[in-house]
């Protein structure tokens, strides 16, 4: 039997959702989620996947499983970085999301606005006043050895110009250009700052390059 219009109504319980607040996350109405828990319609597929991701709960178990509360309240949803801030002023925005399976391609067009408005899209809450993109883990040795991170996991980045250079040091980041994508540490170093992956690797950090793009951590969605 589908518990999902269950679910939903103990994931709003439990979030401290009304039905049109929780309508209002996945652009809906609140018709359509008295609906669903009412168990007079079911969501569609692409709700069932925004609503999963959201909440971070595995599709199988929104629809299948009939959640407890212990359970849902032990789903790792808050975001790691700066949790607070985002949570004060709860802002949704748009982000583009890049599935492992899209980073070739991305690499390939990060310079190409319409690559960006082709990819999916996650709403996530966010204070941030500059560009977001979303990237979900794909090669855990990639990353620096302190960010314990896992595949699957999805990282917040906001885009790194000189407005907010300033709040950027000790942070994990990545350096995209035409070779591929590069993550570190920003580090100050000598009154410049480096990207540095360990003590040996070090990227350089060249703000005025038109080919590097750079990005600094701004949150985390765990899917464990």
């Amino acid at each position: 039997m589908n518990k999902t219009g269950k679910n939903i109504k103990k994931i709003r319980n439990v979030k401290g959702l009304s039905q049109q607040a929780f309508a209002d996350l996945f652009q809906l109405s609140r018709g359509n989620i008295s609906s669903y828990e009412e168990l007079r319609a079911e969501p569609k597929i692409e709700v069932l996947l925004k609503i999963a991701n959201y909440f971070g709960i595995p599709v199988a178990d929104l629809i299948e499983k009939d959640l407890s509360v212990n359970e849902l309240l032990h789903y790792n949803t808050q975001l790691v970085v700066e949790t607070e801030k985002l949570k004060i002023t709860q802002q949704l925005v748009k982000v583009p999301y890049i599935p492992a399976l899209y980073i070739n391609d991305y690499i390939c067009q990060y310079k190409n606005e319409e690559f960006f408005h082709k990819l999916p899209h996650l709403i996530v809450p966010s204070n941030s006043k500059f560009r977001l993109i979303a990237i979900e883990v794909d090669n855990r040795e990639n990353l620096p050895a302190e960010f314990n991170y896992q595949n699957g996991d999805i990282l917040i980045y906001e885009q790194v110009i000189k407005e907010n250079i300033h709040r950027i040091t000790h942070k994990l980041g990545i350096l995209v250009n035409n070779e591929g994508i590069k993550m570190g540490i920003y580090k100050e170093k000598e009154n410049h700052i480096t990207l540095a992956l360990n003590n040996w690797i070090e990227y350089p950090f060249e703000i005025e390059s038109q080919e590097n793009q750079y990005w600094v951590l701004k949150a985390c969605y765990s899917q464990s």
